[in-house]
């Protein structure tokens, strides 16, 4: 009888760590994943958050992403019909468009701008 209560305990112990884990691993997970969010569109430019988490993408303002020096640049999309798909809150990776010497042209505003060469859409982890 003694060997199946420690047994039980031991069976008790593992499962209780093993729970621990799981919870612990999904909390952390969401803001641990972090990339690039359209949070505006405008006259055919998405203005996107650097790094930031899906979470601040649909919560924190254009003032909180200053606040916080979140770097944010205005791409100037070409392509109307894919400006037209795009919406707010999808994770993105934007490339900018480059000349024939791979440079681009960023403008001096505030924030920049830039023209889109190519996005690529991003599931969500």
């Amino acid at each position: 009888m003694g060997g199946i209560k420690i047994l039980r305990s031991l069976v008790l112990g593992a499962a209780l760590v093993l729970v621990l884990c799981l919870f612990s691993g999904c909390s952390a997970s969401p803001e641990a994943k972090k990339g690039d969010y359209i949070i505006s569109k405008e006259d055919q430019r998405i203005l996107v958050a650097k790094n930031i988490s899906k979470k601040d993408s649909e919560n924190k303002t254009f003032a909180d992403f200053r606040k916080n020096n979140i770097e944010l640049i205005n791409y100037i999309v070409e392509d109307t019909q894919l400006y037209n798909e795009l919406r707010v809150g999808e994770k993105v990776n934007v490339t900018p468009k480059t000349n024939d010497k791979g440079e681009y042209v960023v403008m001096e505003s505030d924030p920049p701008q830039i023209i889109a060469g190519q996005i690529e859409r991003l599931k969500d982890d």
